[in-house]
């Protein structure tokens, strides 16, 4: 399995931490979701997997930190799974 590729860095605000986007002193949480769901979704490209993560950490901003990791892997989990859902069966949806 290769590594995750770097996520694109995006200037720190004050009281942040200058680390990879989306991480915010959050103790690595972006990239450890990253990796753990690269692996269990092997038909996603790492970068795909990573898009959603970050997308996912910044709807969860305010969440409190210890819950952070769990909250954010299984919203991410949810996403890719619908992700890869074929358009008939996704709720909501008609063929």
């Amino acid at each position: 399995m290769s590594a995750p590729l770097p996520l694109h860095p995006r200037p720190a605000r004050a009281g942040e931490d200058a680390g990879l986007a989306g991480t915010r002193g959050d103790g690595g949480t972006v990239p450890h979701a990253v990796a753990r769901l690269t692996a269990e979704f092997p038909g996603h490209h790492v970068a795909v997997v990573s898009a959603t993560v970050v997308r996912c950490r910044r709807e969860l901003d305010g969440v409190p930190p210890g819950a952070l990791p769990e909250l954010l892997e299984r919203l991410a989990r949810q996403r890719l799974r619908s992700s890869a859902r074929p358009s008939a069966q996704r709720p909501g949806t008609e063929s």
